[in-house]
């Protein structure tokens, strides 16, 4: 607002100035002074009246809903059901042998939006179980996992790449703020084909391959 108030006086005085100067020059002054003053309030008087004919729009315009999706995360869901077996690598590991491995078993839980699962590690006692599966009302995916080594489960929320079937997962912390460390990075699941699967920290502390058995 300053520079146009100020691109404004400055066009006026030059016009005025210009008109002192002689009468031989005075028309030709104050047709100047005319066009320099109509250029200099044309853009704020252009703006003031888009701002007044938008606010005599009609109220309650409809606004678009953005697209749901539950079609590509019901094609997603379907494709993680059956039996894998996975390998995890940690950071640091660049070898081709994983740190660790197993077989997770998916199968649909009272709809194709939701799954259950089972895991079990190779060499190990440890067991896993959890849910993966889609909310239609939030548009969100949601994920938990619980261990027999351990007593707390995880939950995750996560959102679908529109670009690619991908899915980002953030944690949810069980208590916020009661003093516990913060919760692990976030991830990604990308399905890279019917067969294969990827699960990937975001701070690439992990990476983990799943393939079809």
């Amino acid at each position: 607002m300053y520079r146009y108030y100020s691109a404004t006086y400055y066009n006026m005085t030059g016009c005025y100035n210009t008109m002192g100067k002689g009468r031989v020059g005075r028309s030709a002054g104050v047709a100047g002074c005319v066009l320099a003053v109509a250029v200099a309030l044309a853009p704020g008087l252009a703006a003031q009246g888009a701002k007044e004919a938008s606010g005599r729009a009609k109220p309650g315009a409809p606004v678009a809903r953005p697209a749901s999706h539950v079609q590509p995360a019901r094609g997603i869901l379907g494709n993680l059901a059956g039996t894998w077996r996975f390998e995890i690598w940690f950071a640091g590991n660049f070898s081709s042998t994983p740190d660790v491995t197993g077989i997770r078993v998916l199968k649909a839980l009272f709809d194709d939006l939701r799954l259950e699962w089972t895991e079990v590690l190779d060499h190990s006692q440890v067991q896993g179980q959890g849910l993966v599966g889609f909310d239609p009302v939030s548009d969100r995916f949601f994920s938990t996992s619980v261990y027999n080594v351990g007593s707390a489960p995880e939950l995750l929320t996560g959102t679908l790449d529109d670009a690619q079937p991908s899915i980002t997962f953030y944690p949810i912390s069980m208590s916020p703020g009661g003093g516990e460390p913060p919760p692990a990075p976030s991830s990604t699941l990308a399905v890279i084909d019917h067969d294969h699967f990827t699960w990937t920290a975001q701070d690439r502390a992990w990476r983990a391959v799943f393939s079809r058995q």
